[in-house]
């Protein structure tokens, strides 16, 4: 619905809006665990799964036929040994010489480092009528799916990826450093082209361009200036529908350092970067939303 005023639909995250404009599928956590559909009025909500937790990012078919979406698929723990380092119990006693690894005291010291719980997750797709679930082809950890005529992009633990929603596809890795990982929340322009995507150096994200193919790479935000206490980021891309621009948010001040977030446009090249005058309250995290 064209409007310039801002009204509320219902509770959730990861909003999508259908190709058609109509309806909005999203996803819940607690005890409404699930993936859902509404109409763009607010009217007709529904409940289309809830078989696994974690629901996050769907995204729908340009056709409007099916809807895309990651979800967990079990989880380890591991102990944090330095930095984002996090290792299995396991692992770290089977590192050390093999006297240590039964002792009682070491195994101890393991026990007490601090805890962190990794899960995994998959993609999956669905019909908007709730029918024909299926699991996608994907590597571990996949998220953020973006589903494109020519194909599904998502990002993972070995970068950003693509597959296509067929049994026995084979993704293929777009872009990853693995020495420095933190590609995330890819993006693809309409048409098969450029994909979009944030990325990760030192305290700072950035949005990057890429080819399918992974040709290409090019950084369309960076900072302006390091004379500054913190610098700011730019994240979560996405194109237009016509694939001329790039919408996303930004946390830059008027003196290129962090403040509040706000929506940015920029062309598909990167040039012509500007604010919209948008006055809403936003509380961005970090987790591809």
């Amino acid at each position: 619905l064209a409007s310039d005023t801002l009204r509320p639909l219902t509770s959730g995250i990861d909003p999508a809006i259908s190709p058609d404009g109509r309806r909005v599928a999203f996803t819940r956590d607690g005890g409404g665990n699930g993936l859902y559909l509404i109409d763009a009025d607010g009217s007709s909500e529904q409940r289309l799964y809830n078989d696994h937790p974690l629901l996050r990012s769907p995204s729908w078919s340009p056709d409007g036929r099916w809807i895309v979406f990651s979800r967990s698929d079990g989880y380890e723990d591991c102990r944090v040994v330095r930095g984002s380092v996090c290792l299995p119990d396991e692992v770290i006693l089977e590192s050390l010489p093999e006297g240590l690894q039964y002792d009682a005291e070491i195994q101890k010291l393991v026990k007490d480092l601090p805890n962190q719980r990794a899960y995994h997750s998959v993609l999956a797709r669905i019909a908007p009528d709730g029918s024909e679930y299926r699991d996608i082809p994907a590597l571990n950890f996949a998220g953020a799916p973006d589903w494109n005529a020519a194909g599904i992009v998502y990002h993972s633990d070995a970068g950003i990826q693509r597959t296509a929603d067929l049994p026995d596809v084979q993704s293929v890795q777009v872009a990853n450093d693995p020495l420095v990982g933190y590609f995330h929340d890819p993006d693809w322009q309409p048409g098969g082209g450029r994909i979009v995507f944030q990325h990760k150096r030192g305290s700072h994200w950035q949005i990057y361009a890429v080819n399918p193919d992974g040709s290409g790479l090019v950084a369309l935000t960076r900072p302006v200036t390091a004379l500054v206490d913190e610098l700011p980021s730019n994240v979560s891309p996405t194109w237009s529908p016509d694939g001329q621009q790039i919408i996303y948010l930004s946390n830059r001040n008027s003196i290129e350092s962090v403040g509040a977030w706000h929506f940015w446009v920029m062309n598909a090249d990167g040039s012509g970067q500007r604010m919209l005058p948008i006055d809403v309250e936003l509380d961005y995290t970090f987790s591809s939303e």
